[in-house]
Parts: C-alpha cells; structure tokens; sequence
C-alpha cells in the first residue's frame, strides 16, 4: 500500500464543510482537473482510475472518500507529479484561480442523453429534493448533539487543570518532537467522520504513517485542548504534521496529529472511536477527580442523549444515500460510458505521459 485515505468534507452540526482548497497549491506549478458531471456519470470511477494507474508507477498518493458513500471517491493527490483529480460538482464547488493553465475542466455532461433525463425530470427532481431534505435533517441532528457536546464542557471546563495540559505537552514536545525541517508544511484533514455506514475512520492511515500510535483515551471531550497545545510546539519547531480535524467542530478543534517524518501519531480515543496505541494517556489525569465524581451521572445522560441524536443522523445519510442511488440510475441509463472511456483515457495520458 502506498497511499493514505483521508475525507476532506463533510456533514457539520454548521452545515457542509469542505477542505478542497487544499487538495492542490494553484500558485506551485500544480494541475487540477476538475470533473463535472451528475451521480453515475463515472467521477468517482475516474478518480479511481487515476490513483490506480499512480499505484502502478510507485507514486505515493492521497485518495480522498466522500462522507456521503466512502466507497466512493472524491478526489486523489499525487504530491510527487503536483497532480490533483476531484470532484467538482455541489456540494464541494472548486473555483479555479488559473482556469485551463492550473485548473482543467473534465465535462461529462457531453457523455449523456439530455432527452432520456427529461423523459424522467419529475422524477430525477424528486429524488434530488429528497437526498437534499436528508443531508439538511443530519445537520439539524448533528446541531442538536452538538449543543449537547458543548453543554458537557460548561461542566468538564470547571475541573480542568490547564497547566497541567500545558507541562505534559512540552513534556511530550521535548521527548518525541525532535526533527526539524528546513521546509514545513501542514496539512489538513479528516481522518474520522458519520457517514451512511456510521462513524468511519481509516485505521490503515494510521499504519501507513505511524510505527508509534500515542493514544488519547478521551471520555470528556478535552484532547482538542492537549493537541493544540502539542501543535504548537511542533510547529515551533517546524515538525512537519497532518492536522485531522474534528468532524463536529473542523474549524476549531483537532482530533488527531500525525507527524509523517518522526513516523508518530497521537490519536484520541473517545465514546465513539477506539483505537489502540503503543502508549495511552488517559484525560482524567488533567482534572479534578473529587468534582468528576459529582457530575459523573450528568455527563453519561448528556453523552447518551448526544448519541442518540448522532445515530439519528446517521439515519438521515442512509435516506440520503438511497435517493443517490436511486439518481445514479437514472444518469446511468443516459450516459455514453464509451465517450466517458474515451475523456478517462486521455486523461490518464495526459496526467502520466
């Protein structure tokens, strides 16, 4: 395997957030090319192509899955060539910043029979309306346990010993962050969201990056606290590192770092995740245990309550997933996939030769 799996969008208690204007650096000698077109016209099946052929000519690359179905793919990364495939359609709309001299437009709406989609418009637009009523019903849910989420750290914020978080991160900073790089960069992502499928995160990330996995056992939401603190040490020191972030808050908090030089990774383990480790640290070290013990039972109802509402989103995904299916079959049966052959090929030969 030489490759890393990522999301870099998704669902959010503040609607969709979306991360694509990292895929690819337009002012760098970078191409994009973009892909349009409608559910089944053969996107993802593209982008799959592309990160195949890159695995067959030993380049690393990053195969970024969309949260709606992670069977399928929104883009793919190939760092070494600057070469960057995705998928240009709403939600995740890219606006090019050098159109046709970094940005390339892959149309797939030449490939389909625009009268067979008339024939069934009622339809086609009924199923739209639907998945969208879907995805806009996870937010609501996903809103709900966020409120709920920060209602159980008006509670935590009262018994947490801030300086202790801040001694065990340059602690941590002096043992393991140790390499400078003469260029850094960051990157981010997201490692672990809710998809149809439930809560996905791609453990073999985690392998493919870390022969060391620090675990944070995380039962009250505070290891955003301790790994921005360790960030900001590593970037101090110009440690290279992939910020993942987290999918209920990607603006503001992270949920895991991974720092591909030193082969390390420090990963929260929480109510929802549990993911195993060389070393654990678990959170309740940074706080008042004789005050946890008061409002242990509040937190466990308010946790309950919070999962509830993210499985009800989750619930939301799945409609929403029918309804595209039920799309793709629609643009399927309108589609050329011999003129799609055709644009793959030649964009494969254009990427590769």
């Amino acid at each position: 395997m030489n490759h890393a799996d990522f999301f870099m969008a998704t669902n959010t208690p503040d609607g969709f957030y979306s991360l694509f204007k990292e895929l690819y650096d337009p002012y760098s000698d970078w191409k994009m090319y973009i892909i349009k077109g409608g559910p089944g016209t053969g996107k993802s099946t593209i982008i799959k192509a592309v990160a195949a052929q890159a695995e067959l000519k030993g380049l690393f690359t990053e195969i970024i899955h969309c949260s709606s179905d992670p069977q399928s793919l929104d883009a793919v990364i190939i760092p070494e060539i600057k070469v960057a495939v995705a998928d240009g359609t709403s939600p995740h709309i890219i606006n090019p910043v050098f159109p046709g001299v970094c940005e390339h437009t892959v149309d797939l709406s030449c490939c389909w029979n625009s009268d067979l989609l008339k024939n069934d418009s009622s339809k086609i637009k009924m199923f739209y309306m639907t998945n969208s009523a879907a995805h806009k019903k996870c937010v609501k849910y996903l809103k709900a346990a966020s409120l709920l989420n920060k209602e159980i750290r008006i509670y935590i914020d009262n018994i947490i010993n801030y300086d202790k978080i801040e001694r065990f991160a340059l602690r941590f900073s002096d043992i393991h962050l140790n390499k400078n790089n003469e260029s850094f960069h960051v990157k981010n992502r997201i490692l672990n969201t809710i998809t149809p499928e439930g809560i996905k995160l791609f453990t073999d990330t985690i392998d493919y990056y870390c022969d060391e996995v620090i675990i944070i056992k995380d039962s009250y939401y505070i290891s955003d606290i301790l790994l921005t603190s360790i960030y900001k040490n590593a970037a101090n020191k110009k440690i290279n590192t992939v910020i993942c972030r987290n999918p209920m808050n990607p603006e503001n908090k992270i949920s895991h770092l991974i720092f591909p030089d030193l082969r390390l990774g420090i990963f929260t383990s929480d109510y929802y995740l549990n993911i195993k480790g060389n070393k654990t640290v678990s959170t309740t070290r940074f706080l008042n245990k004789d005050e946890l013990n008061k409002i242990r039972n509040i937190i466990l109802f308010l946790k309950k309550a919070e999962n509830e509402l993210i499985t009800e989103a989750i619930e939301s995904l799945k409609t929403a997933k029918s309804a595209h299916d039920i799309l793709e079959n629609y643009y399927i049966n309108a589609m050329n996939f011999e003129k799609v052959n055709i644009m793959k090929n030649n964009l494969l030969n254009d990427i590769f030769n």
